[in-house]
């Protein structure tokens, strides 16, 4: 199984139900015979230019893994629908998985770091002062 994301972007003339109903169909195309990792709502954006005279769109973020026909089976959806403006489709290679592992063990050691930063100068600023003081007297 291969790792994909597929970016939507959905027609905002729809009310949100319908909205929702379009996201949630998709979500049962992948989970049919593939495993979702996330799906991320960017929500009503405005769009670099018209598509179909439509200023604007809802963005929706699949991060999944699947068979190599799941994706297919998407995209002739996607054509067929036509609240579906644009999308895209592209498989994640081994090398963003591994940078996205690595990033969020780095963003926890991260935050304990600057934890540490946050109180070292502290310390310094305090020392600076007594020998600015004795320095004075």
């Amino acid at each position: 199984m291969n790792r994909y994301e597929t970016i939507l972007i959905i027609d905002t003339a729809l009310d949100q139900e319908k909205i929702d109903s379009v996201i949630s169909r998709y979500e049962g195309m992948i989970k049919e015979d593939g495993e979702i990792i996330e799906i991320d709502l960017w929500g009503k954006k405005r769009l670099a230019y018209q598509i179909n005279k439509k200023p604007t769109g809802y963005y929706v973020l699949y991060k999944y893994r699947a068979g190599s026909d799941i994706p297919s089976k998407l995209v002739s959806d996607f054509n067929i629908n036509s609240s579906v403006l644009r999308y895209m489709t592209t498989v994640v290679d081994k090398k963003m998985i591994r940078q996205e592992e690595l990033d969020k063990i780095g963003s926890s050691s991260v935050s304990e770091a600057e934890e540490k930063t946050v109180a070292e100068p502290a310390e310094e600023k305090k020392t600076e002062k007594k020998t600015g003081e004795s320095e004075n007297a």
